[in-house]
């Protein structure tokens, strides 16, 4: 099964539209459109594809957008040297125990890292290293996702729905979380290739896109 089959059986697993399905993974109509017709998803899309193929129990649809994700980063996201490992298990460690740590200082500190690391790189790799940054930025200040999940998960908790029925269901009626989410996601890109992909339409007077 190739990349565009995946998304398409993804969503046709959800029950949703190409809208309602963009909306759940924080990007446009006309990118889903095009991800099930010829485009292929980038990082930032594959790494939401697979986590949303987990959460409705599609493990296969999971791996796929993970082993395009893994590919597409060089396997930068697996330690490759013995001398890669440790940082990255002491990384993990830290955000595993983010309650027990200064979490935030930290994750601003590789934050930076990575902006200085994008500028230096130029046209070399930089969609890849933007795509690790814009994730990294974004785990930081993804209050409204946060919401969400929680609103979704208490709702599941109430009515005994599927978790992503749940969170369709707080979507329809929360959408100025949607909208603080999709605008958390676009600030953080900015500065990166991935800027004009995930910026957000102006809104009118009545909150609908122009």
């Amino acid at each position: 099964m190739d990349l565009h089959e995946a998304v398409r059986k993804l969503r046709l697993t959800t029950g949703e539209s190409q809208q309602a399905f963009a909306q759940h993974l924080g990007l446009s109509l006309r990118a889903i459109a095009n991800y099930e017709k010829d485009r292929v998803p980038n990082g930032p899309a594959l790494y939401r594809l697979a986590r949303l193929a987990r959460q409705v129990g599609q493990p296969d649809l999971a791996q796929i957008f993970s082993s395009a994700l893994s590919e597409e980063f060089h396997e930068a996201l697996d330690p490759m040297t013995p001398e890669e490992k440790p940082w990255s298990d002491a990384v993990i460690a830290l955000l595993r125990n983010r309650d027990l740590t200064d979490w935030p200082q930290v994750g601003r500190f590789i934050v930076g890292a990575l902006e200085r690391l994008v500028k230096r790189k130029g046209d070399e790799d930089v969609e890849d290293l933007a795509a690790v940054l814009l994730e990294a930025r974004y785990t930081l200040i993804n209050t409204a996702e946060r919401q969400l999940d929680q609103l979704a998960k208490a709702r599941q908790a109430k009515t005994g729905d599927s978790y992503h029925k749940a969170y369709s269901e707080v979507l329809m009626q929360s959408p100025e979380l949607y909208e603080q989410y999709g605008q958390q996601r676009a600030e953080a890109a900015r500065g990166t290739p991935l800027e004009k992909t995930m910026a957000r339409s102006p809104r009118t007077k009545s909150g609908k896109s122009k």
